[in-house]
Formats: C-alpha cells, structure tokens, sequence
C-alpha cells in the first residue's frame, strides 16, 4: 500500500521563551530545509516545505533511508548539512545539495504514517516512540538520525542550546496530534547574534517606529538584508539621524529587495551593530544596539 500523498506540515509558533511543565517536551531546531520523506513500494522521495519534490537533490540520503526502512512510512524532518563541531550549517547547505550529497543529514523528528496507517490522530509522544523503533538509535556516520528530545526545563535546555551556538528549539505538546499548518502545539524559541551591517537607507512613518534598512558587505558588493529599529540612547539616536541626512544622497540607488520604493537611500558609508534572529535569511525582530565610526 502506498505512504499517501504529500502532507501539509506542520509549523512551529514563534515565541520569546519555552513553555515549562511535564506537558512538554523539547528538541534542537535544525538550521536546515524542512523535508517530507516517502518510502512507498520499495521507493524512496523526499518533498520540500511546500509540496515540491526534491527526490533528485536528495540521492544518497534516500538510498539510506531506504535501505534503513523496510516498511512504507512517511518521516517529517530537516535536512541539514553539518561543520567539524556537528552543527547544522545552513550557508554551506545549497552548496551541498548541488555538489556534495553525501554530506547531507536528514534528522527525523516526526512519523506521520506507518505501513498504510494514518498516524496523525496519535499523541506526539507516541509517534516519535514509534519513530524511534523505525530509525533505531544515533549511528555516527548514517545521513537518517533521530531527533533527540530533553525532558524537563525548556528554559534550561534553550540555555544549553544557546552556549553551543545553535540556532534554538522546538518544544512539543506530548499528548498534540499531528495539525497541518501553524500550531500553537508546537512552539520554537530562537537565539539571537549579534552582527555587523552597512546602512543603506532609512525610513521614517508617522505611526511606526522609524526603521534602518541594512545590507551585508560581500566581496565588495553590498546584499540587503533587512530592517532594524534604533535601540540606542536618545542622544546617540539623535546623532544617528543627524548622520543620515546629511548622508542622504539620491545618486545611491537603494539594492532590490527592500521592498519599499519610499524609503531614503543614503551613501553606504555608515556602520551599525544590529542584534538579530539567528539562523535567517533575512533580518527578523532586528535592533540596532551600536552606532559605528565610519
């Protein structure tokens, strides 16, 4: 009997701190793509986030699974590829998908259906024990790994995760069944960095905070990569507009991207500090926390 169709998955709500309590159980969140696999009839592939498939791309991790599970089976996961250390290394990832397939890793963290049957309307808890006896515990060198899980302190397991520079975690409702689409039974708590960026233009609405639209420098060329608010002293916030027109120009045009064709292109001389979301492509919930010397 075939694995079924492509599901929909489920998608983990953004919050500022884990959930506490035994009803919870919590997981490294993988810098990586979001990846469905299908074992149906013998055959192995694997779909993107949306529905796309990627079997292709993924060779040598769907030979691997496909020699590990013998049964049809559909595995919610990440593909991931990793540095020396074993973190998950989403810059390198592309690269790897195109040329180096054997390095990817697929972490399995959720079974949504089992020789035929629909697992979805089971407790979490209990299809990842499932999971776990399909997979079979961590081998060091095999591209399908199990998704780990800590019981106990969200708060002391995201500081855990924080202190080994990864991008943050997931907790789980133990006793949630399998929702496609955002899920407040699922819930993901993200670290901040802190980086260095080229200010490339401002915007300024009555009713909003005022915004700097920054860019990352890369081999000489300038990439924008979001918005961040001021979050600085009001003296040093003064001086930070001050600097801005008198460095507006309207001979620097403002990179594609932005979004935004109102916002006032200024000369990419100035430099900020901007405390971020770790682990996007894009700038998210991003301050600016240092002004520069050009």
């Amino acid at each position: 009997m075939a694995a079924g169709p492509f599901i929909l998955p489920c998608i983990p709500t953004l919050v500022d701190k884990p959930p506490e309590g035994d009803a919870w159980t919590h997981e490294i969140k993988y810098d990586g793509y979001r990846t469905q696999i299908h074992l149906a009839d013998g055959q192995a592939r694997a779909f993107t986030r949306n529905g796309h498939d990627w079997s292709a791309k993924y060779t040598a991790v769907l030979a691997a699974a496909g020699d590990l599970i013998s049964r049809d089976a559909i595995l919610d996961g990440e593909m991931v590829v990793q540095d020396e250390s074993g973190r998950s290394d989403f810059k390198k990832l592309a690269t790897a998908i195109r040329w180096e397939g054997a390095s990817l890793v697929f972490y399995a963290f959720d079974l949504l259906s089992l020789a035929g049957n629909d697992l979805r309307k089971q407790r979490c808890e209990d299809r990842r024990e499932r999971l776990l006896e399909l997979v079979g515990d961590p081998r060091p060198i095999s591209p399908i790994q199990f998704s780990q899980s800590f019981e106990g302190s969200g708060a002391e397991f995201f500081a855990a995760v924080e202190k080994m520079d990864l991008e943050g975690i997931v907790s789980k409702r133990k006793a949630s069944i399998y929702r496609s689409g955002d899920s407040k039974d699922w819930l993901k708590t993200k670290a901040y960095i802190t980086g260095e960026f080229v200010v490339i233009g401002y915007e300024r609405k009555r009713g909003a905070a005022p915004s700097l639209l920054l860019a990352e420098e890369n081999d000489a060329s300038l990439r924008y990569v979001g918005r961040a608010i001021p979050a600085i002293r009001q003296d040093r916030r003064d001086e930070l507009w001050q600097a801005l027109e008198f460095l507006h120009t309207s001979h620097f045009a403002t990179p594609t991207g932005t979004g935004n064709k109102a916002a006032v292109p200024v000369q990419p001389i100035l430099k900020v500090m901007a405390k971020h979301l770790r682990g996007e492509e894009k700038l998210r919930h991003a301050t600016v926390v240092e002004i520069l010397t050009p």
